[in-house]
């Protein structure tokens, strides 16, 4: 059935209609004016909905880290996002409508409000405090101006709370440490105090108590009964060990106070310089000596040569009875990561000189306590000594970057390991 004219006119007004209202539309869309739209057809009407660039934006300030707030140019907050009003742990409606300043601690308002009437004409950013209900929160903030599109500044609020927990522990470790700095100047000042009684003011009696015994066991000791006689022996004894104690105790301190100069040093000098000293010892215990070459290090070399003297002392010291003393000494190089040592992990590759003798030896599980000072395994009536020189070759080695062990087995003999960076 054909159409009236009647009624193709009305379809043609409808068409009209909605293709106006589609215009319409399409231009609210271009001008971002609308979310969402409604498309009428067979009588029902289905909603679309627009995510346009502004839309994302907004979505984006919403689930934003850090709290956004948009202010009038006197200070009325406009708009706040979820971060903000959280930060400030405040319902929404306590926020927005309320002016900035409101949340700004008293004294960060100066401050602030040099920093608003700069962003007032651009950009700026700076730390201050807000205060809500007696907590403080410091905050950093960036402020940009949005005119001349909205007549607002625009500020993020960054937590510095975590933050500044942070610089406060690590402004405590600091006091801390130059508390403990100072202590150690105080130390080292008593310590060169130590150093200057015991080289003079200890000494001078102990020297007048030796002078003295000496001149009357010359003069009168065939008159002394045999007591009186034993009674000065033990007084001389006693001052002897009092003196090498004395003495032992101001290298210990020098090796801890004295200037470190490092200087390129072949050791085998020093180990010849060392041999020549104990020259005599050798002779009496008719020492054997096999040596390999040793390297070329940068070392302090009095030091160095008091570390090797040390230990080739004690390893005739503690020699086996009715058996004549052998000493080894190599050098080798160890890679760190195949030393079973946490100091090790400092430097790549280290040297290893290895002293090594056919003594008494000791337990294994001393192995650590014979580097601490005044320690020993034996009574000074069974062996001479202070305890001090090897606690003296263990700072030694550690005024060169350096660690030492020892290893050792009764009867079958010691093993000193001394480790030396490759390159200190």
């Amino acid at each position: 059935m054909k159409e009236s004219a009647q009624e193709l006119l009305l379809k043609i007004e409808a068409l009209e209609k909605r293709l106006a209202e589609s215009e319409q539309m399409i231009e609210a869309i271009k001008a971002g004016e609308v979310d969402a739209f409604a498309i009428h057809s067979n009588n029902e009407s289905e909603v679309y909905t627009l995510q346009s660039g502004d839309y994302a934006y907004r979505v984006l300030i919403e689930e934003f880290g850090e709290g956004a707030v948009n202010v009038t140019e006197d200070g009325l907050i406009v708009y706040t996002n979820n971060c903000f009003y959280e930060l400030l742990q405040l319902p929404y409606e306590k926020v927005a409508g309320a002016f900035i300043h409101d949340f700004i601690h008293a004294g960060s308002k100066e401050q602030f409000a040099a920093l608003f009437a700069e962003a007032l004409n651009g950009k700026t950013k700076g730390e201050i405090n807000l205060q809500v209900n007696g907590k403080i929160i410091p905050v950093y903030i960036s402020l940009t101006s949005l005119q001349p599109k909205l007549p607002t500044v625009g500020i993020i609020f960054t937590d510095l709370t975590e933050k500044k927990k942070h610089e406060e522990i690590i402004l405590k470790y600091q006091k801390d440490l130059e508390a403990k700095n100072a202590e150690l100047v105080r130390t080292n000042a008593e310590l060169a105090s130590f150093t200057f009684v015991a080289s003079h003011d200890l000494q001078e009696p102990l020297r007048k108590i030796q002078g003295f015994s000496n001149r009357i066991l010359d003069k009168e000791y065939k008159n002394f009964s045999p007591a009186t006689q034993d009674y000065f022996q033990r007084i001389t004894n006693a001052s002897k060990r009092m003196q090498n104690l004395i003495t032992s105790l101001l290298n210990y301190s020098r090796t801890n106070t004295a200037e470190i100069v490092y200087t390129p040093t072949d050791l085998n000098v020093i180990l010849e310089e060392v041999k020549n000293n104990l020259s005599e010892l050798f002779e009496e215990h008719y020492e054997i000596l096999k040596t390999s070459s040793l390297p070329v290090l940068d070392v302090i070399p009095y030091q160095f040569s008091q570390l090797l003297f040390n230990i080739l002392t004690n390893s005739i010291k503690y020699k086996k009875e009715n058996v004549d003393p052998v000493i080894k000494i190599s050098a080798s190089i160890a890679k760190a990561n195949e030393l079973q040592n946490e100091e090790a992990s400092l430097h790549s590759a280290y040297w290893k000189i290895t002293i090594a003798d056919n003594g008494i030896g000791f337990e294994p599980q001393y192995g650590e306590k014979i580097f601490e000072l005044f320690q020993r395994l034996h009574g000074r009536y069974e062996y001479e000594g202070t305890g001090i020189g090897l606690a003296i070759c263990k700072k030694i080695v550690q005024n060169h970057h350096g660690f030492i062990n020892a290893w050792a087995e009764p009867g079958i003999g010691s093993v000193f390991n001394i480790f030396l960076p490759v390159s200190n």
